[in-house]
């Protein structure tokens, strides 16, 4: 065996060095970041009907409603979990700008005092002063440092467009909390005009059961009928305690004492763009936020595999020492130095451990590409509940108007005589049914729209150019 000389580590420490970057191969350059492929057709499949929208103002103010203007205001602005949101940006934005500091000198500064005597003797007083200023520096040989701070960059970035996704969902369910308490305060209304007629006929039918002019079944069906209609009453209400609930969560309070709105009138849908570009869900901010966490997963597997690569750093040092107490300025000393440290030195688990890194990155680029199908998939669901919301409208109220004649045309035969009671009851109910079949219909119409603009973006106006996301 041939034994190396003192002097064979000074050889042989560059080619180690040489030979560790050749084995973590793409570590000492960055990467080049593509965006994933997404294929898209040029339009969404479904075409939309619509009236035509206002410019120039928020999305939800197409509603054409004050009251739910004024709600998303104050919503916007009160909002626990939009505010928790908005720190958490801050924090991230500080978080990347700490981050970039890694690439610069880190400074620190000491100084001490302090006298000792002995208790016992006639010892003197010893005393002693030391103060140092130091600086420390990694040099970013492989660009890890700077791989670090893109990484935290882009989750900043990312962080932003949360904001904005909370946002969104916010204004959604904002708007859709108070087209419930619409829907909760109408149908209460036809309940509670449903539950006069009955008790009006309860009334003529105990006259005519009093009189021996009818059975008691039919005594019995008036008032099972009242009964039941009572019953659905008292669940009526509690929904509309749990949506007023509900909007008062939303505004960070206790109760709502706010307006309240009392039907969903019947109106014509905001228009949606016919044909639009299937590429505008590249403004959907949790795609944006995908997209650029993709980014930072990059940005961090550049680092990973930079850190098995040789580190250097400096360290430089000034300090004094005195005997003399306070005595700071004296004696000054400098120092400066130099270190080369490797983290690991089994060049298979240095092959491992890039390759994992890279890995997470062709993940997390896989997983942008299903979230984007996921979400067109959405998208085309949402349009075509709009349209079949809106086609199931129109069938409704037909069914209402013939519900509402049939109604008139029984309590006519059955005041003649001509038919059963419970042929009457049967005949109110599918009215109340239809009325409520109505209604549900319209929130549903309500909630399909801020669907589709959910889905978009907040928006359904195409640009007048789009890019690929």
């Amino acid at each position: 065996m041939i034994l190396p000389s003192r002097a064979a580590p000074a050889v042989l420490l560059p080619a180690l060095v040489s030979a560790l970057a050749l084995l973590s191969g793409c570590a000492v350059t960055r990467s080049t970041y593509q965006a994933p492929s997404l294929p898209t057709a040029a339009a969404f499949s479904v075409t939309q009907p619509g009236t035509a929208a206002p410019q120039g103002a928020a999305w939800w103010n197409q509603f054409a409603d004050p009251q739910l203007d004024a709600l998303m205001t104050q919503v916007l602005a009160a909002n626990a979990d939009l505010a928790a949101a908005g720190l958490r940006l801050r924090q991230a934005r500080d978080t990347a700008a700490l981050a970039r500091w890694g690439v610069f000198p880190t400074t620190s500064a000491s100084a001490s005092s302090d006298a000792s005597k002995a208790l016992s003797g006639s010892a003197k007083w010893t005393k002693s002063s030391a103060t140092t200023i130091g600086a420390s520096w990694e040099v970013d040989l492989w660009g890890k440092l700077d791989a670090q701070a893109d990484a935290s960059r882009w989750e900043a970035e990312a962080t932003a467009q949360d904001l904005a996704e909370t946002r969104l969902s916010l204004i959604a369910t904002t708007a859709s909390a108070w087209w419930q308490l619409g829907l909760a305060n109408e149908q209460i209304s036809i309940g509670e005009q449903s539950l006069d007629y009955l008790n009006t006929l309860l009334k003529l039918v105990q006259r005519q059961y009093d009189a021996g002019a009818v059975s008691r079944l039919e005594l019995r069906d008036a008032q099972k009928s009242v009964a039941s209609q009572e019953a659905a009453l008292t669940q009526l209400r509690q929904t509309r305690v749990e949506v007023l609930k509900a909007i008062a969560a939303l505004l960070g309070q206790q109760d709502y004492t706010g307006p309240e709105i009392t039907t969903l009138e019947a109106r014509t849908l905001p228009a949606i763009d016919p044909g639009l570009p299937s590429t505008l869900l590249a403004r959907r901010p949790d795609l944006a936020a995908a997209e650029l966490r993709l980014r930072e997963t990059l940005a961090t597997s550049d680092a990973t595999a930079a850190s098995y690569l040789p580190s250097f750093s400096l360290t430089a040092a000034l300090g004094t020492a005195s005997s003399t107490l306070l005595g700071f300025l004296s004696n000054p000393a400098a120092s400066l130095g130099g270190a080369l440290s490797l983290s690991e030195l089994n060049p298979d688990k240095i092959r491992l451990g890039t390759r994992v890194a890279r890995a997470d990155f062709d993940i997390a680029r896989e997983d942008l590409r299903q979230t984007f199908y996921d979400a067109l998939r959405d998208t085309e669901i949402a349009l075509s509940a709009r349209n079949q919301y809106v086609a199931q409208g129109a069938a409704l109220d037909r069914n209402y108007d013939a519900a509402l004649d049939s109604v008139q045309l029984y309590e006519r035969q059955y005041r003649a005589g001509y038919i059963p009671l419970r042929d009457l009851l049967s005949a109110q109910e599918d009215l109340r049914t239809a009325r409520s079949s109505v209604m549900q219909n319209r929130y549903d119409q309500l909630n399909a729209q801020i669907a589709v603009y959910q889905a978009l973006g907040g928006d359904a106006k195409a640009p007048a150019a789009t890019t690929n996301p």
